[in-house]
C-alpha cells in the first residue's frame, strides 16, 4: 500500500504550524518570568528579539516588446468569440 501523497496546500499548513510553534516557544523563552519578593529588584534593559529579514522574489519585469503580441492575441481572441456567439444565435433563431 503506498502512502497518501502531501498536496501543496497541506505542505504549507504544515510549515505555518511549525513556523507558528517556532515563535510561540521563542516568544515564552524571552518572557521574564518575575517572583514575588520584597527585595531591590534592579532594572535590566530587556532587548527585543531581531527581527527575520524575509526577501521577496520580486522579479516581476514587463517585457514591453511583448505587448503588441499581447494586444493581438487579445484582438484574436475576441474576434474568434464573436463569430462563435454570432453564429450561435444563427443557429438557435434557424432551429427554433
Amino acid at each position: 500500500m503506498s502512502k497518501k501523497r502531501k498536496t501543496r496546500k497541506e505542505k504549507i499548513i504544515l510549515q505555518l504550524k511549525r513556523q507558528l510553534g517556532q515563535k510561540s516557544q521563542t516568544a515564552s523563552v524571552l518572557e521574564p518570568k518575575f517572583e514575588a519578593s520584597q527585595e531591590a529588584i534592579s532594572l535590566q534593559p530587556q532587548t527585543e528579539p531581531k527581527k527575520v529579514v524575509v526577501k521577496k522574489n520580486t522579479d516581476l519585469s514587463v517585457n514591453f516588446g511583448n505587448l503588441k503580441l499581447i494586444k493581438k492575441d487579445l484582438v484574436k481572441t475576441l474576434v474568434l468569440s464573436l463569430i462563435i456567439i454570432s453564429f450561435e444565435i444563427v443557429l438557435y433563431l434557424k432551429l427554433r
